[in-house]
């Protein structure tokens, strides 16, 4: 992963939404081979449905799921958001509800390859179907037109 996704990523995504990408709450960089890994942790805990409405509406992201473990509790819930290929950002957000029911730390991933961020989506839908149910959930087919 080359250094400048990652200070590309830090530079604007607190000028778009500061309450989530505070990089005083920037917790760790993880740099591997085919992606970075950066987690942000929140100063203020904030529902799930808040972080989708914000992701989609203030960074233009395209929400690929939500889901739930268990109907019984608003923690377990799973998120996932992810920028278009098209605007030269690669990047995907993994969020979940924590035991009060909100979320309280954000997981950014970065990519530089369209093959290894479009592999990435289908592991994480796929994992993600085992687990509960979901709420919402883009098709296959829908998140595929954004990688051609």
């Amino acid at each position: 992963m080359t250094q400048h996704s990652i200070e590309t990523f830090r530079t604007l995504a607190p000028l778009l939404m500061p309450q989530l990408f505070d990089l005083n709450h920037l917790e760790s960089i993880d740099d591997y081979d085919d992606y970075a890994l950066m987690a942000f942790s929140l100063a203020e805990p904030i529902p799930i449905e808040t972080l989708l409405d914000d992701l989609e509406d203030q960074m233009e992201l395209n929400i690929l799921y939500h889901m739930q473990r268990s109907g019984d509790t608003d923690s377990g819930q799973h998120c996932c958001a992810y920028s278009s290929p098209s605007f030269e950002h690669m990047y995907k957000i993994n969020a979940q509800t924590e035991i009060d029911g909100l979320v309280g730390t954000v997981y950014v991933y970065l990519f530089e390859s369209l093959e290894v961020m479009l592999e990435s989506l289908k592991v994480d839908v796929e994992e993600h179907s085992k687990l509960g149910y979901f709420i919402s959930k883009m098709e296959l087919t829908q998140y595929l037109s954004d990688f051609m």
